[in-house]
């Protein structure tokens, strides 16, 4: 039996927040992260690209002088690798312990209500890792989930920390002196 979501305790949504989500598409698949992981949602533009990236890593955005890897959700989810268009969008996820992380998608669809959708419960060995948290009833479509703290292996967000922190050098050097 689906649980409507007012009130249900769901992994990655705050107690004392309101509980939201952010939804998009990545293909032809509709997605939901908690608001509260996502600190900003920014326009797909031209990102750094340095030798060597793994396939999974779009490039590297320079946030207000901030260097942030955004890893391409397509491969990150298994789903293959598609084109983005004029409408994608990187969320830029709160801070962990590989710091900001990008995440490329192809359309970020609207920040709903959880009290929109009822909660379907899915086996934790449905997903890598168990990052799909559960899915979203919308009155009959269906929006996955994710577990933004279960999508990363703890050697991807340790070799992301490492990446990152060559990156904002490479940003600091082309700081003038004195500015």
């Amino acid at each position: 039996m689906a649980e409507v979501f007012q009130g249900a305790r769901v992994p990655g949504i705050s107690a004392s927040e309101p509980h939201s989500f952010v939804v998009f598409r990545v293909g032809c698949e509709s997605f939901a992260l908690a608001v509260d992981v996502v600190r900003e949602v920014v326009p797909y533009c031209q990102l750094a690209r340095p030798p060597q990236l793994p396939a999974v890593v779009e490039g590297v955005l320079n946030l207000g002088g901030a260097a942030v890897p955004v890893l391409r959700a397509d491969l990150l989810l298994g789903l293959g690798k598609g084109v983005f268009g004029l409408d994608a969008s990187i969320l830029v996820m709160r801070p962990g312990a590989e710091g900001e992380v990008g995440l490329l998608v192809h359309h970020v669809e609207a920040v709903r209500p959880a009290v929109d959708f009822r909660l379907l419960p899915v086996a934790d060995d449905t997903s890598f890792q168990g990052c799909l948290a559960g899915e979203l009833d919308d009155g009959g479509a269906s929006v996955h989930f994710l577990d933004w703290t279960r999508m990363l292996m703890e050697e991807e967000r340790r070799r992301l920390g490492e990446f990152r922190e060559r990156a904002e050098a490479r940003l600091a050097a082309w700081v003038e002196p004195g500015s």
